[in-house]
């Protein structure tokens, strides 16, 4: 048996797909409808998403969801709201706080309604829900709702937390616009599905994975779209559970200056994402491949050049889109020699700023 299986790291990625079906089948829309019918008669300025690291990044495809329903959205890091911009925080904000572990230092800090103004209203995308952000949401007023990440809690790096956070962030925000959500729960159980049958060969993915990117000098992370989601984590767990330093950038931001770092010295993985920006991203591909770049497309359609995702729906992209990083980061932590997802110097929750 491959010693990878004993791995809690490896353990955690195989077990996504299962702890995403769990997630899908209990969400519950209904709990949201005071939430959405306030939204739909305007009673919030804004709709304020926040969060720190990959609970912040899951946060961005509802942060999209909202946005392109023309609702007055934003996303902000936890960290400069609370330092630097609390007074985007208004008595009509509708306050959506994203934490996997609902108590790091940030989040805490950011229910001290002493210090920040308060919010009209709180929503919660959270898995502990006994942490001080679930207790704060539901103290809060009758508006206010947590939406329960239920996934159990990982040994090392975020993954099941991070999936699951993902979906029911994509189903909230579909709900809050007065969307129905179906579609988009089966869309995501159709995902957790392709997840599955992916996983299934993850020794001769990650094999696949390894012989195409080798060990990168330099490592960029390409993406626009809700595909950031995956730019920004995957950077993210290559740091925490290789110890490998790769840099994330929105595709089109890559071309105002760092396409000068193109040629033989660095690799970049591209996400295809959305159809809507999938030719922009392709023109990238063929580009920096022109620079002598190793370039690779991370997609489902065939393409030169390709590392394979499963084959989803266009909601479920996000999730899928991790599933080659997280093998990637397994492959550089062997290369490295250090043991894949270990924490040296940090923990599962991060608890002082």
């Amino acid at each position: 048996m491959n010693p990878l299986y004993e791995n809690p790291y490896v353990q955690d990625i195989l077990s996504q797909p299962d702890s995403l079906q769990n997630t899908l089948a209990k969400f519950d829309e209904s709990s949201l409808k005071s939430l959405k019918d306030a939204v739909q008669r305007g009673e919030f300025d804004r709709i304020l998403l926040t969060g720190m690291g990959a609970s912040l990044y899951a946060a961005y495809p509802a942060w999209l969801t909202l946005a392109q329903a023309g609702l007055p959205a934003m996303w902000v890091d936890t960290a400069e709201l609370i330092h630097h911009a609390p007074k985007l925080i208004t008595s009509r904000t509708l306050y959506w706080l994203f934490s996997q572990s609902g108590r790091s230092a940030e989040i805490v800090s950011a229910l001290d309604f002493n210090l920040l103004p308060r919010p009209g209203a709180m929503l919660a995308t959270v898995n502990d829900l006994e942490s001080p952000l679930a207790i704060a949401t539901a103290k809060f007023n009758r508006l206010s709702a947590c939406v329960p990440v239920n996934a159990e809690v990982e040994k090392t790096v975020s993954t099941r937390t991070y999936v699951n956070s993902l979906a029911v962030g994509q189903l909230a925000a579909l709900a809050l616009t007065g969307e129905e959500v179906t579609p988009t729960r089966t869309a995501m159980q159709e995902t957790a599905e392709a997840m599955q049958a992916y996983l299934e060969d993850w020794e001769a993915q990650l094999q696949s994975i390894g012989k195409l990117v080798g060990f990168p000098k330099r490592l960029v992370l390409l993406g626009r779209g809700s595909s950031l989601a995956a730019t920004y984590t995957g950077s993210l767990i290559l740091g925490e559970a290789a110890k490998y330093s790769a840099v994330p950038f929105q595709a089109g931001e890559f071309r105002h200056g760092p396409l000068e770092l193109a040629g033989l010295d660095l690799s970049a993985l591209i996400f295809a994402g959305p159809p809507e920006t999938r030719k922009l991203n392709a023109r990238l591909l063929k580009d920096l491949r022109r620079y002598q770049t190793a370039a690779f497309w991370v997609g489902a359609d065939a393409q030169k050049w390709q590392i394979e995702i499963p084959d989803v729906p266009a909601l479920g992209l996000p999730l899928a889109e991790i599933l080659p990083v997280q093998l990637l980061s397994i492959h550089l932590a062997q290369q490295i020699g250090v043991e894949p997802g270990h924490f040296f110097r940090s923990g599962k929750v991060t608890l002082v700023e």
